[in-house]
């Protein structure tokens, strides 16, 4: 979710009809300042993001780390791309890099489900082993 950085209203990408063409909505609605800068990034962030997802499929972790590295890199405040890295950083044997990036998931968005279950198998694990351990 994108806000405007000067009054903080939250941005709706909005097309309307003009002369047979689409044209997208780039102002904000309440302040009307220009965010075509900040919505080219954010798309930027998106595609790296997606191109991480491709890669974490094809199961290229290092690959994949890359792209959605970049993708924090252009826009840090998207809870998804952090849940992202906690999987990538898990799935490499970095389980204290993997808990920090799905705890700044949750803190970006608290329904962000794929850090809440991953943090809860860690919390899981953790009970088990200190329950075997006693």
């Amino acid at each position: 979710m994108l806000k405007c950085p000067v009054c903080g209203a939250t941005y709706r990408s909005s097309s309307k009809l003009e002369e047979q063409e689409y044209v997208r909505e780039i102002t904000c609605k309440r302040c009307k300042v220009d965010l075509s800068e900040l919505i080219h990034v954010h798309d930027q962030a998106i595609w790296y993001h997606r191109k991480a997802l491709d890669l974490y499929q094809q199961k290229d972790y290092l690959a994949a780390q890359t792209a959605n590295d970049q993708a924090l890199a252009l826009y840090s405040h998207h809870a998804e791309f952090s849940a992202l890295a906690g999987k990538l950083f898990a799935l490499q044997g970095d389980f204290r890099q993997a808990i920090a990036a799905w705890r700044r998931a949750i803190a970006i968005d608290p329904q962000q489900e794929v850090a809440s279950r991953c943090l809860q198998m860690i919390e899981e694990i953790k009970a088990s082993t200190t329950h075997d351990h006693n």
